[in-house]
């Protein structure tokens, strides 16, 4: 009779147990520390890129390899919140390795304080630090505006990054900024982003 008893006590502490696992589970899971919670992330900015898929081969016409005033590609996106205020476009080599630096890399080309309701921007962007709509590019090593890819001969394949950025707000920096204090100036104000890549070498 003792030994029933036991055995009786011992399965009710287990099923306690039991229900007290499986209520702490669930309000993690609500909390976001279950597997299946977590926090979520905004949806990504969709971009397309006129003449080269995301990881195809971009054509000569848009790097140094056509022209050293190569111009830039037509850039269409959507996806992003109905309350962007403007946007940033980043052209960048992350490959190289500069003066040892883990960070650093080459700036093909920033634009930013491109308006809200832009879905894009035309092939052959002028080459001027300010546009008629207020949108901005910075002086990358050709001066301001896109600098086509060119990696060195040679040197492989490089994977340029394009970089699409929806803000909450404009940045009302003067085109004179550098890419530092563009990003530095974006932090707080990113609702989204996308990224296109696209590949280049010369042999």
């Amino acid at each position: 009779m003792k030994k029933a008893i036991i055995t009786l006590m011992g399965l009710g502490l287990l099923a306690a147990l039991v229900t007290v696992s499986v209520t702490t589970s669930s309000a993690q899971d609500k909390k976001g520390g279950g597997k299946k919670g977590g926090f979520t992330l905004p949806p990504m900015v969709k971009i397309t890129v006129d003449g080269y898929a995301d990881g195809g081969v971009i054509p000569n016409k848009f790097t140094c390899a056509g022209s050293p005033t190569a111009p830039s590609p037509k850039i269409s996106w959507s996806g992003a919140p109905a309350n962007t205020a403007s946007y940033v476009v980043l052209l960048h080599d992350p490959d190289p390795v500069l003066g040892g630096s883990a960070t650093a890399d080459v700036t093909h080309w920033m634009v930013f304080d491109i308006p809200g309701t832009s879905t894009g921007l035309p092939e052959g962007v002028e080459k001027r630090a300010e546009l008629a709509d207020g949108t901005k590019q910075i002086a990358g090593f050709q001066g301001p505006g896109y600098a086509g890819p060119c990696a060195p001969a040679g040197h492989g394949a490089h994977h340029y990054t394009l970089e699409v950025w929806a803000l909450s707000a404009k940045l009302d920096l003067p085109a004179t900024s550098t890419r530092d204090q563009v990003m530095a100036a974006m932090n707080g104000k990113v609702l989204t982003k996308g990224v296109y890549i696209c590949m280049f070498k010369q042999d």
